[in-house]
């Protein structure tokens, strides 16, 4: 073959390998192959214990038990290229326990290893006794808890949080996710919401005794149904006493809007 037609020959020789290539890579890349499992533990803690979960991309979820034990179901779910890919990643998929009388630690942030072109989830579903401390981290997953009675420090990244029948004293952040707070009774322990791009709603007892003090960046602040004896009220600050003065509500967001209620 002369050499001038050898050449356009090689070209599409090449190109059609170069496709192949191409193919290949995007059925990878794709992840359309599903695994996934329960992963199931029970737990006892002494009273006034925590349960501790570290999350990445996934729901966590806690609702109240009717016994003394922490019941705890998460579901694991590994996205892959093949269905093989998958099972091998779901098989490393660890889930870190660390446990002790008073303090329970579930940790799901570890990527799994040599996997490189895939995504892994959990779905946590824990029912627990209303008085366990509630210590909660999710990054790209959403965070809920009814009718829980213990203290709750939850953290979100891309996620929102949303809580009701709230009693006792409460932190709550987010980066890119809205809040919803309702509580039943106000805590010595206050209040302290703090968000990054997320609106606030939160919704107190009619009859509530406290200090509120909120602030907005790039938002407003709303109230509804409840009586206000105002020391700042502008665009952006307010700060307030509610039935006399009480427990400290703080409130603040950069991007969004802040609304408090009573119920």
């Amino acid at each position: 073959m002369s050499a001038h037609l050898r050449r356009p020959y090689l070209m599409t020789a090449a190109l059609a390998l170069l496709t192949a290539v191409m193919s290949a890579c995007n059925l990878e890349i794709s992840n359309q192959a599903e695994a996934k499992d329960e992963w199931k533990r029970t737990y006892t803690l002494a009273p006034g214990g925590t349960l501790e979960i570290r999350n990445t991309n996934g729901l966590v979820d806690v609702q109240p038990s009717t016994g003394p034990a922490i019941e705890v179901v998460a579901e694991r779910v590994v996205h892959a290229g093949t269905d093989q890919a998958a099972k091998d990643a779901l098989n490393a998929f660890e889930i870190k326990e660390t446990v002790s009388p008073s303090m329970v630690t579930l940790d799901s942030t570890t990527t799994i290893t040599g996997f490189m072109r895939g995504s892994q989830e959990v779905r946590y579903h824990v029912k627990a006794p209303r008085t366990t401390n509630l210590r909660l981290s999710g990054t790209n997953g959403e965070i809920t808890i009814a009718d829980m009675a213990g203290s709750v420090d939850a953290k979100a990244t891309n996620g929102d949080i949303k809580a009701t029948g709230l009693t006792s004293a409460v932190v709550v952040e987010t980066t890119n996710g809205d809040v919803n707070l309702a509580f039943t009774t106000l805590a010595e322990g206050g209040v302290s919401c703090d968000t990054t791009n997320g609106e606030l709603t939160i919704t107190l007892p009619r009859d509530v005794h406290a200090r509120l003090t909120a602030h907005v960046g790039n938002g407003d602040i709303k109230t509804e149904g409840l009586t206000l004896v105002a020391t700042e009220n502008s665009a952006h600050q307010l700060n307030a006493t509610l039935g006399g003065g009480g427990p400290l509500v703080t409130l603040g967001t950069t991007n969004g809007g802040i609304h408090v209620s009573s119920r």
